[in-house]
């Protein structure tokens, strides 16, 4: 028990800092994404959005897949480091390679032929990340967050003031581009100083091939799930039109801001630490059940406020030409129960060496998403948001299936912990919005520099309202026991960072 306890404290000092570090990216990469929003058409901002599928893709595969066995093994090696760092180095080339050379069919078979040259660009931020991949890799497997949370910020900093310089000089999708090289590099320096070995040459052939059926199974699996991401954006851009993408990932971007900065922290928390307890299942249970219900108490009712404020948040981050964006970015609210418990389940099935269980799953919501979402797309981008929405939930059902398969962790008690911050959030979402419908009749019609005071003077009365309603509505359902769990948790973060 009190391993279980120094372990926890660990883990809460170390979410601490990755919130702060996480948190951060976001905020620069939503202020890029607003900028050139109020600056691109639906149509331009498409291209936008499909170039940034190589980025999220290059990243998994600089990141996600060889590494991962370092959080595995109970003691990392010279030779090992130096056959991961060397092998992803030239795995990320090879990526490098492959966006410059297959830029036009990439881009094609996105649906959208004026991507090609992002592509190519994008293809090249790959090898930056992955020369540092493995520095932080073995940072973060000593809960060395703090470090780079404080100079992570620092590469948000320069790489989005540079986006935005970019942005207002008009380069438009290419402000995309500096931001990925600069954050990218600094991330990587920052790694390099924050875990200070340098590599050697010690690469052995029989280590790559132990490490690599995980490696790639962790890569293929991420890789899945990107593509299940971006199928969305391929259907939306075929049989709508690429503008609907624009609208559909604008409407999606004030949420992505959120889970992000939120699932990420802990994601990247969770693997070091369940790591430690894949000896001790009943450790490894309670483990996995309180990152859920923790982050569910600060995604959950964040989502829920998005939602119900739409029509003022969303014009005021991006212009009043994405109007389109309100109802689409209300459904897909809905989202944040299986999103964050999705997100949850992999790092979970990793340590234990269950990837191809990882695999399976996200096949299957990957047909779902083919199926369901294409048929919905002729009817507009309303239907196909909710079809994406109907389709996310099947899918959990079977994750929890799958989950209590592998670890005995049962659906209900998965449910459990996260139905006190569920009904708190909805309890929040009701009274917000009895507010703003009775606030309503009461506001003019103010314009230009006003009308935007007016909008964030409004917006900051209902998200206090909202703050006090879940906190005091969270008070009731938690009960006496989590809610001194939660004390403990807090003070574990406070005491830490």
């Amino acid at each position: 028990m009190t391993e279980d306890r120094k372990l926890s404290s660990r883990a809460a000092a170390a979410l601490g800092w990755s919130v702060v570090r996480y948190g951060g990216d976001q905020v620069f990469g939503f202020i890029v994404f607003a900028a050139l929003a109020h600056r691109l058409a639906p149509a331009a901002f498409g291209v936008f959005i499909v170039g940034l599928a190589v980025a999220e893709v290059g990243k998994i595969l600089a990141q996600g897949g060889l590494v991962s066995s370092l959080y595995r093994v109970r003691e990392v090696t010279p030779r090992l480091a130096d056959t991961v760092f060397w092998a992803n180095l030239a795995l990320a080339l090879l990526v490098a390679l492959a966006c410059l050379v297959l830029r036009r069919p990439l881009a094609a078979m996105m649906g959208s032929a004026e991507a090609a040259p992002v592509i190519a660009a994008l293809g090249f931020v790959v090898p930056v990340t992955a020369a540092g991949a493995t520095h932080m890799s073995r940072n973060l497997r000593e809960f060395g967050h703090r470090a780079l949370a404080v100079r992570s910020l620092g590469a948000g900093v320069v790489g989005g003031g540079l986006a935005l310089v970019a942005a207002q000089a008009g380069w438009g999708v290419w402000a995309l581009v500096v931001q990925r090289f600069a954050s990218e590099a600094i991330g990587t320096l920052v790694a390099w100083h924050a875990f200070r070995w340098r590599p050697g040459f010690d690469v052995s052939w029989s280590t790559l091939r132990a490490q690599w059926r995980l490696g790639a199974s962790v890569a293929a699996s991420q890789m899945l799930l990107v593509t299940l991401s971006r199928a969305q954006d391929v259907i939306l851009a075929r049989m709508t039109g690429i503008g609907a993408v624009g609208v559909f990932r604008t409407a999606a971007k004030a949420n992505d801001v959120v889970t992000q900065g939120v699932i990420s922290s802990y994601f990247s928390v969770a693997v070091p630490t369940l790591s430690k307890l894949r000896h001790d299942m009943p450790a490894l249970r309670r483990g996995y059940l309180r990152m859920v219900s923790s982050s569910a108490m600060l995604l959950f009712p964040a989502i829920a406020g998005i939602g119900v404020l739409a029509d003022l948040l969303i014009p005021l981050a991006f212009g009043p030409q994405w109007g389109e964006s309100i109802p689409v970015a209300r459904l897909l609210c809905l989202l944040a129960p299986p999103f964050a418990l999705n997100m949850f389940a992999d790092p979970l099935l990793t340590v234990l060496g269950r990837a191809g269980l990882i695999m399976r799953l996200t096949a299957i919501q990957l047909g779902l998403t083919v199926v369901i979402c294409a048929a919905a797309a002729p009817y507009g981008l309303y239907w196909f948001t909710l079809a994406c929405v109907a389709r996310s939930y099947v899918a959990l059902g079977l994750q929890l299936r799958f989950l209590q398969s592998a670890t005995g962790i049962r659906a209900g008690a998965v449910l459990g912990a996260v139905a006190a911050p569920l009904a708190a959030s909805a309890v929040m979402a009701a009274g917000v919005w009895a507010t703003s419908a009775a606030l309503a009749p009461l506001q003019g019609a103010p314009a230009g520099a006003s009308a935007a005071f007016a909008a964030i003077a409004r917006a900051g009365l209902l998200a206090g309202e909202g703050a006090a309603i879940y906190a005091a509505a969270l008070f009731v359902l938690l009960g006496s026991r989590r809610r001194g769990d939660l004390a403990l948790f807090a003070r574990g973060i406070l005491a830490r960072t």
